[in-house]
């Protein structure tokens, strides 16, 4: 068996987390154990899960808070742990995890990037570009969620030539697949009767437009009332969304849900979902969103193109109006016929076996040779 560390921000339910948890129920765990570092000083949503599954996770102090104790902690994890592989996940803030992996001697370092083009502001204008040739000099293994992930992080030559791997952010789709049943369940939970609901999922990050979200949504009930907008997810601008929705006055048509483990189920209560992100490295909700069966409103330029698995998904550009966006989403009010897209799912290459066995041999090879 060999041993993997994965470092992380958290296990609190978003994306990769979701995606980590997916991968890591279809491996063959008798040939590949997987622990996780995660920055978090709270105790995640998923962590239970991942342990129940046999990880490990290890806590350590955030960067922000103190960068010298973060890789000295990062450092006696790895020495004392014997890993064979050392799998980043945070982008170039993956950077110093490479330095103390190879440091320790761990031969197998992987930095995986799950951003693509996101705006540099401040210091990081000019240390991000410096981090990215670090990382790939003392990265092995060069991996990215999408061609755009890819080809910022590591240049458009490294990804026409094979040497950045993009691996897909699969799901379980038959876990996705419209449902009625479900779909009657949650609509009751959130006592919804007829009304249109619009589904947002996303951490409540600055890098999701829920600002621009609500302006939409407060443009959709000058045209129509009868709607409802749910939102999944929280983070640092919970206080701030809240104070938004009530300076808006719009609380009684508002859903907040907070982090939830069920987004599979949730979905199905949506009408259409919608989310004008700001920037994405894939984007793995509209892949989830798509899968059941939901038209899908996505940011023309903050998600890539290789998130159109289905005809369900269309792009706006967030330089148009709230008042287009929300002429858009009421053009879906009346209804229209949600199918199973687990299919189409599996043809586009997202279906959670196939690429747990490409992530498990990639792990196997990597150590091999």
């Amino acid at each position: 068996m060999i041993k993997v560390l994965t470092i992380l921000s958290g296990l609190d339910g978003g994306g990769v987390e979701n995606i980590l948890l997916n991968y890591y129920q279809n491996i063959d765990r008798d040939k590949v154990h997987i622990d996780f570092i995660v920055h978090s000083q709270h105790k995640g949503k998923l962590e239970d899960k991942f342990e129940n599954l046999g990880s490990k996770i290890y806590r350590v102090t955030p960067k922000t808070v103190s960068l010298k104790k973060n890789i000295i902690e990062i450092y006696r994890i790895m020495k004392n742990n014997d890993y064979d592989i050392v799998h980043s996940r945070m982008n170039v803030k993956g950077t110093t995890h490479l330095i103390t992996a190879w440091l320790c001697g761990i031969k197998v370092r992987m930095i995986h990037n799950h951003m693509a083009y996101v705006p540099k502001q401040g210091k990081m204008k000019y240390l991000t570009p410096l981090a990215k040739v670090l990382c790939k000099l003392f990265a092995t293994h060069w991996l990215a969620c999408s061609d755009a992930a890819a080809i910022d992080m590591f240049g458009e030559k490294a990804y026409q030539n094979g040497k950045a791997i993009v691996i897909n952010n699969a799901i379980d789709a038959e876990k996705y697949d419209f449902n009625p049943e479900l779909r009657c369940n949650v609509r009751d939970e959130f006592d919804i009767k007829d009304e249109f609901v619009i589904g947002v999922v996303g951490r409540f990050h600055e890098q999701k437009n829920h600002k621009f979200m609500l302006k939409i949504f407060n443009e959709v009930l000058k045209k129509n009332t009868n709607v409802k907008l749910m939102l999944v997810g929280g983070g640092e601008l919970d206080k701030e969304i809240h104070e938004w929705v009530d300076e808006y006055g719009f609380t009684d048509h508002v859903i907040f849900t907070g982090i939830r483990t069920d987004v599979p189920r949730l979905l199905q209560g949506m009408d259409i979902f919608v989310l004008p992100t700001l920037y994405e490295g894939f984007g793995n909700v509209f892949v989830e969103a798509q899968a059941a069966g939901l038209k899908t409103i996505a940011s023309l330029e903050g998600v890539p193109k290789s998130t159109k698995l289905t005809d369900l998904i269309e792009y706006v550009s967030l330089k148009e109006s709230p008042e287009t966006w929300a002429n858009i989403v009421l053009k879906y009010k009346d209804g229209y016929k949600r199918e199973s897209q687990i299919k189409k799912i599996r043809e586009a290459g997202f279906d959670v076996k196939e690429q747990a066995s490409f992530l498990e041999n990639l792990y196997l090879n990597a150590v091999k040779n």
